[in-house]
């Protein structure tokens, strides 16, 4: 593993309800079947290990940044499903690690997922779209001459 690799988690708490937290890890995260369901313990919903993790860090926040309380912390005014819809939708190699199963059965899931990545498509498109306008106006201004 090299120093840019690391995991993207997203984490709830049964005391701060309404409140996803999305950081980034270096160590992978503790099973969650060993972990007690204490209320001021972290609840681990979502884990994926990314190659850039600085990046897909960045995408995250971004993705979330109208439900951002606290950008140090990574905490978030959503759900879970949103969150990791976010996360999941984000158009970087990754690898998930772990999927909350209440959250995999929620049919929400998978279709806010598809909705995220058809909207980066569609802008990925778009902007494709005015690359190559402005290739095609260079090209055309190029021949008028300047006096």
């Amino acid at each position: 593993m090299s120093e840019r690799d690391g995991y993207l988690v997203v984490e709830t708490r049964a005391d701060r309800a309404g409140l996803v937290r999305v950081h980034a890890t270096r160590q992978k995260p503790p099973d969650p079947a060993g972990i007690a369901t204490d209320p001021s313990q972290s609840r681990l919903r979502y884990a994926a290990f990314f190659n850039p993790l600085h990046v897909a860090t960045m995408h995250a926040q971004t993705a979330l940044r109208r439900s951002m309380v606290d950008a140090e912390a990574g905490l978030y005014r959503t759900d879970p499903v949103t969150a990791i819809a976010a996360v999941e939708a984000i158009d970087l190699a990754h690898r998930r690690v772990y999927l909350d199963p209440t959250l995999a059965e929620d049919p929400r899931l998978a279709a806010q997922i598809e909705r995220r990545r058809a909207r980066h498509r569609w802008a990925n498109r778009i902007w494709t779209a005015v690359g190559i306008l402005a290739i095609i106006m260079l090209i055309l201004f190029a021949q008028i001459p300047v006096f």
